[in-house]
């Protein structure tokens, strides 16, 4: 029997199919399950993904030998939101580091919260660091600098979706660990 800490789980939620897959600690797919679903409306979907779970979510476990406790979804979803943003900071006269930027992205994320109730953030992305002028595609620690402008994207979800996944999911005792954008998701392939 496969440890259930040795695995993940994901479920797809897309526009034409819903998809459940075990990963094992080698990030091989071991088990997969798929339902082709039409391309219907948002909420006929999320009775489809009821559905799903209802016909399959015991059979699976049963195959696994494992509960399904907690689950990654990848969402393929009209409504992301993607919005993009900057922010400035000037040079104080301490060393820009991981922590500064930690802290910054903090403060950006929850005044961009505190404007978009309606909204979670799924993804927050930074797409490029500007220093004096100077593009870099990723951070190193800067010692010497004046200005520095981040350039951030927030991919968000309406809350009243995220609200319902989850509402769907932990009828079935499961946890949603985290949602993934596909459009994201798929930068990396």
């Amino acid at each position: 029997m496969i440890k259930l800490k040795d695995h993940k789980y994901f479920l797809l939620i897309g526009p034409t199919n819903i998809k459940f897959e075990a990963i094992d600690v080698n990030n091989e797919i071991y088990f997969s399950k798929k339902n082709l679903i039409d391309n219907s409306s948002r909420s006929k979907n999320l009775d489809i993904l009821e559905k799903f779970l209802k016909k399959h979510i015991f059979n699976i476990e049963k195959k696994l030998n494992n509960y399904v406790k907690e689950i990654h979804l990848v969402v393929d979803h009209n409504d992301f939101l993607f919005v993009n943003l900057s922010m400035k900071y000037t040079s104080d006269g301490s060393k820009f580091n991981l922590n500064r930027l930690n802290s910054l992205l903090v403060e950006l994320k929850n005044q961009f919260k505190n404007t978009n109730v309606n909204s979670e953030v799924i993804h927050m992305v930074i797409n490029k660091f500007i220093v004096d002028g100077k593009t870099y595609s990723q951070l190193t620690e800067i010692n010497d600098y004046n200005t520095i402008l981040l350039e951030i994207k927030f991919i968000c979800l309406k809350k009243s979706i995220v609200k319902n996944l989850k509402d769907i999911l932990s009828k079935y005792q499961i946890i949603v660990r985290n949602i993934i954008c596909f459009e994201y998701l798929k930068r990396f392939e």
